[in-house]
């Protein structure tokens, strides 16, 4: 696969929630990098089952994608229906949009590590979260 049909495939596992895909995709080996930090495969399959329960009716658009050879950056946008379980944020079926960056790092035609960067704040905020400052 190249790296777009790599992003697109990726997407569409993440919508799926589909643990089958991801044992093609990647690496037994695999890792992921994100705000919690890092993680193994068991970790990423957890959030793999979650993620699709959490944010339904997903509708991904690849906006860039930039082939580094074995690293590949995506910039995408996902649209999706939220129906709880994100920071005890009630779930009423609110429209929200995600927007991010992914930095794959391939190994034998597989993903055997990730970057991600998202914008978890506005998500939040368009959840109805409130950010607090602190107190002086």
């Amino acid at each position: 696969m190249h790296s777009g049909e790599i992003a697109r495939a990726w997407f569409d596992m993440c919508r799926m929630g589909d643990v089958g895909l991801f044992a093609d995709l990647a690496t037994e080996d695999f890792v992921c990098h994100g705000p919690g930090g890092a993680g193994d495969r068991q970790t990423f399959l957890d959030w793999l089952r979650w993620y699709p329960a959490a944010f339904a009716e997903q509708q991904p658009s690849i906006e860039d994608v930039i082939d580094g050879g074995d690293r590949v950056a995506v910039r995408y946008a996902v649209r999706s229906t939220y129906l709880g379980g994100y920071l005890d944020l009630p779930g009423r079926g609110q429209n929200v949009e995600e927007t991010g960056i992914i930095i794959f790092r391939l190994s034998g035609g597989k993903v055997a590590e990730t970057w991600f960067e998202g914008n978890d704040l506005e998500v939040a905020q368009q959840l109805g979260g409130r950010v607090h400052a602190p107190e002086h």
